[in-house]
């Protein structure tokens, strides 16, 4: 017999912002819960504590409407009465990026402080799982414990464990065995409050033994209302409960007697962490992700529901992150203004795309339509800020090149490309270029006047109109000018053909000029090019050549009158490899317009071979099948050779928004109708590329029982083009699906000739080893959820025996699995199963095979089948060893593959920026940058590097913006470690500044400031 039990009753709502309703029909009743808590905080002072789930996002949404309410709300939050934060809004964990979750919980802090003191608890009831590193992450915030109920399975013995991330970071975990409602609706009567507490704490003590003698309750759920007079029910409870004759009781524990209260998880947390220090308990340590499904669904087909969020999200995140971010921390160090309103705003609608009913697609059609506006926002936003900065930068750097080509001066055009992933890096660019001559004799070369592969992809040029004047017209107007200085008439044929043809004022300028024979002898036409002032000009010599040609003919009496036809400049866009490229930053190189074949420098890569139905670069030949489309990689570097690879196979899924549920009776598809069309598309310089265009013939959907796949067909083509490029160690893919079929899912399978145990992810700032299959227990009969085989992933997945391996990139595709033995595989034999779609119907369902019960209401949700047409990136890095091998090449192409890089034309010009320059260099090659951005103070500037290596390493960063002192800071980006190192604000020398030295742990984190 044990003393008394204490609960703490923390009454709460659980607000997902949009989910079976949209968000403004949940808004409406987000005003009418908050109006209510208000009005009982006003009138009943006993109730002391209510928690707006752990999100800042819903006071936003409420002071939209109720604006006079906000002084009401800071009385009652600085008061403690009301808890929010530390998050904007909850949040998924697996699909969206670190960042993410960091800029989350930097968001949500700074909101919470102007209303009062965050509550400072990773509060994470819902999750659908956890990732491995947010114990860092939370700790990065001063923020030591955590409230789960999701993911947790037979490992917990008790209420309460330590959660451990792979840096060794801890923090306290409170359970939630039965979900953040297990004390949702309370009678208000004394009597039905006492038989349903006592029924409530037996079934926790039973299921889950509080490691002390308090108890947590949570009283709300989804979407509920404070209860009004909850604290009058628990007063008259409690009288009643105080006697010793009512005991609370388990197969573990009995106490004399129950005390309840309403309180807050800080409370709990307080009080567990006193009574665990006097008793000396040592709690239960668990280790990484948490996935489990015995006790609670995990729901992890959402990584593939409605598969076009999970593309667009990866891409605005990396578009903030790598562009955005770091590019407008490199203008504002040049001068310009940093745009923190336009930031912040952009990555508050892409984290309102994040909580895991928006961003898992397990929502009705019209929230996601929604959800495809807010990714627009962010992306118009975010592409503006990026080529407002692109122009800022690129002025500033010198492009003056290093040395003319051997006959040609200083005709040159530079052209300076971003990449802001590691490097040094080869990739191909492409730029468009208004130029009035023919780029097909081009020449581009990099600073040491090495060629490289370029070709032009194409030629356009839009005709304004035209327009007829006599002769003497202009010749009147030559006659009363001054026309001394080259140029001059141009100007004035410009305006005067700008007036007479209507053509809007735009900064635009004549750059080129050509007299050319009309129809009749006394005619003659004048081709004129137009193009603004701020791009490429053509060739100024002979445009002031023509220009003395028009003069000459004004004073030919023969000539009658001069058609003038005006188009757009040519826009040509070229292709070409930019090599060497360094890392986080840019580099210049320079076009030459037309160079004679005897002067072209020899080319400084290798180049690309092909055939009608293979192609090969220095380090991989690939070979295309005839008869299925699938592909033969041979790795030239270790000579293994991966057969069947690419095998697309089609199965059906009756499952719902959150589960996937194959047919009792599937078929799978794994051939085409018919031998695919195999073509040629490029035989280089830069890109060796095939396109396999074939047709699909699957189930047009599932049988009316659901049990098989329906009698009927449609018709499906599937493209893919097949890339490889001289000195990039990895295999393009780009596959393009016309959806016609309903009730499937399409995977694209990845055959190995070797066997593994394990598999290595990308996950949330680490490498995740998993086992290729989820352990199966006796008792899965007995699981909320059956255990599958798909898990998650961010950028890569790696199949290595030790050898060598084989990883598949990937943009935005979250789902993988490793199958054994299936269509196109030897008994046994393993490959990798890449999700490209999920189809269904139905938001949820209850009549499930591999999921017990339903996860929602029952809602049609018919755009969740995905028809249309579908992209998709990804591609193949064979290679010897494990994904750790080769200076993280795996890890590097991985990034490459997601950061495209970015060129543009300019001027030639010096500046303050070398020709080529980076943000910063950061060694090991193995080590990922996941932040460069302005710090949240607005008084230096911030780098983020993981080591997702299993050891410790020693990290070395060399900046390359202007700093005197370097610190170790948290994630709020408050320095709590001074550096020794001295820096320099003088950017001219920035090359005798020393690098910073120090020793990351493995998987840590580590921010540094500078300033």
């Amino acid at each position: 017999m044990s003393g008394q039990l204490s609960i703490i009753l923390v009454p709460h709502t659980h607000w997902d912002r949009e989910w079976y309703l949209t968000f403004q029909q949940f808004r409406i009743r987000l005003v009418q819960t908050i109006d209510k808590l208000l009005n009982i905080m006003e009138h009943d002072a006993a109730f002391k504590h209510f928690m707006l789930d752990g999100q800042t996002i819903v006071l936003e949404d409420y002071l939209e409407v109720r604006p006079e309410q906000e002084e009401r709300l800071k009385q009652y939050i600085a008061e403690g009465r009301i808890l929010i934060g530390p998050w904007y809004l909850q949040p998924d964990e697996f699909l969206v990026s670190g960042e993410s979750l960091i800029r989350n919980l930097q968001t949500g802090l700074k909101q919470a402080a102007r209303f009062g003191e965050p509550m400072r608890v990773g509060y994470l009831p819902d999750c659908f799982g956890h990732i491995a590193q947010m114990p860092q992450i939370l700790q990065g915030f001063g923020i030591d414990s955590a409230v789960l109920w999701r993911g947790v399975g037979d490992e917990v013995r008790e209420s309460e464990f330590y959660w451990e991330a792979p840096d060794g970071t801890r923090v306290l975990v409170i359970y939630l065995p039965e979900g953040y409602g297990n004390a949702r609706l309370m009678p208000l009567t004394p009597d039905a409050f006492i038989t349903r507490l006592e029924m409530v704490v037996s079934q926790l003590l039973d299921r889950t033994p509080t490691t002390t003698d308090t108890l947590l309750l949570m009283n709300g759920s989804d979407h509920l209302e404070p209860q009004q007079g909850l604290p009058a029910t628990i007063e008259a409870a409690n009288k009643l409960l105080g006697n010793a004759s009512r005991s609370a009781h388990s197969n573990h524990h009995q106490y004399e007697g129950i005390h309840i209260q309403i309180g807050t998880i800080p409370q709990y947390i307080e009080q567990v962490r006193r009574r665990i220090e006097q008793q000396q308990r040592q709690l239960r340590l668990l280790q990484g992700e948490l996935r489990s499904s015995r006790y609670a669904h995990l729901l992890p087909a959402v990584l593939s529901t409605r598969m076009w969020i999970k593309q667009q999200n990866t891409a605005q995140e990396h578009l903030l992150q790598h562009w955005v971010e770091p590019l407008t921390l490199w203008a504002w160090k040049l001068g310009d203004d940093y745009p923190r309103g336009l930031v912040n705003l952009a990555w508050k609608y892409l984290l309102q795309n994040q909580p895991h009913d928006s961003i898992c697609g397990c929502s009705i059609d019209q929230v996601h339509r929604e959800n495809s506006v807010r990714f627009a926002q962010c992306q118009q936003i975010g592409e503006a800020l990026v080529s407002r900065a692109l122009q800022r930068i690129t002025e500033s750097m010198r492009t003056l090149p290093p040395q003319p080509l051997a006959g040609h001066g200083q005709t040159s055009f530079p052209i300076v490309v971003f990449n802001m992933g590691p490097g040094p890096r080869n990739a191909a660019a492409s730029v468009e270029i208004h130029i009035a001559e023919s780029l097909q004799r081009a020449v581009l070369v990099d600073e040491h006047g090495r060629a490289l592969p370029f070709r032009v992809l194409g030629e356009h040029r839009r005709r304004i109109g035209s327009q007829t004047i006599q002769r003497q017209a202009l010749a009147r107007m030559q006659a009363v000018g001054t026309f001394d200085r080259p140029g001059q008439f141009l100007a004035l044929t410009h305006d005067t053909i700008r007036i007479a043809m209507g053509i809007p004022d735009d900064p635009d300028e004549i750059v080129d000029l050509r007299v050319l024979p009309a129809a009749t002898p006394d005619l003659r036409r004048i081709e004129i090019a137009l193009a603004p002032s701020n791009l490429l000009k053509g060739d100024r010599e002979r445009l002031l050549a023509s220009e003395q040609e028009v003069l000459q003919l004004l004073q030919r009496e023969e000539i009658k009158a001069l058609e003038f036809e005006v188009f757009e400049l040519v826009q040509q866009k070229v292709e070409f490899l930019a090599s060497e490229l360094p890392p986080y930053g840019a580099k210049t190189y320079w076009l030459y317009p037309a160079v004679q074949p005897d002067q072209v420098p020899p080319l400084e890569h290798a180049t690309l071979h092909c055939s009608p139905q293979s192609i090969e670069n220095e380090f991989y030949r690939v070979e295309v099948d005839d008869e299925l489309g699938t592909l033969t990689v041979t790795d030239k570097e270790t000579g293994a050779v991966f057969r069947g690879l690419h095998r697309f196979v089609d199965g059906g899924d009756v499952g719902d928004l959150y589960t996937y549920c194959p047919p009792t009776h599937d078929t799978l598809i794994s051939t085409p109708a018919q031998p695919p069309r195999i073509e040629l598309l490029s035989a280089g310089p830069v890109r060796a590329a095939l396109r396999i265009s074939s047709i699909w013939r699957l189930p047009a959907t599932c049988s009316d029982s659901r049990d098989r796949r329906g009698e009927g067909f449609v018709d499906c083509p599937i493209t893919s083009e097949i890339s490889l490029y001289p000195g990039v160690r990895r295999i393009d893919i780009h596959t393009t699906v016309e959806n016609n079929a309903r009730d499937h899912r399409l995977r694209v399978l990845f055959p190995i000739p070797y066997t593994i145990e394990r598999v290595a992810a990308e996950g949330t700032f680490e490498v995740r080893l998993r086992p290729v299959t989820a352990p199966r227990p006796e008792n899965v009969s007995e699981w909320a959820e059956t255990p599958v085989n798909t898990f998650p992933q961010k950028r890569f997945v790696d199949l290595s025996d030790g050898q060598i391996g084989l990883a598949v990139l990937n943009r935005g595709l979250p789902e993988y699995e490793v199958v054994q033995g299936g269509p196109g595989l030897a008994p046994g034999q393993m490959a990798l199963a890449l999700t490209l779609l999920r189809c269904v119907e139905w938001l949820s369902r209850d009549d499930l095979s591999t999921r017990q019960g339903p996860a929602g209401p029952m809602y049609y949700t018919p755009e969740a089948q995905c028809p249309g047409r579908h992209e998709f990136d990804y591609a193949l890095v064979p290679h010897r060893g494990t994904w750790e091998a080769e200076d993280g090449l795996v890890v590097r192409e991985a990034q490459a593959l997601n950061l495209p890089v970015r060129a543009t034309v300019t001027s030639q010009h010096d500046g303050q920026l070398p020709a080529s320059t980076s943000l910063v260099e950061v060694s090991p090659p193995e080590l990922v940058v996941s932040a460069i951005k302005r710090s949240l103070d607005d008084q230096g500037w911030v780098v983020r590097v993981y080591n997702p290596l299993d050891h410790e390493v020693e990290a070395t960063f060399q900046p390359g913006l202007a700093a005197s002192q370097a610190f170790v800071a948290n994630l709020l980006e408050e320095p709590h470690e001074q550096l020794g190192w001295q820096g320099s604000q003088d950017s001219s020398s920035l090359q005798d500044t020393p690098p910073i030295r120090r020793q990351l742990r493995a998987g840590e984190i580590v921010t540094l400031l500078f300033r």
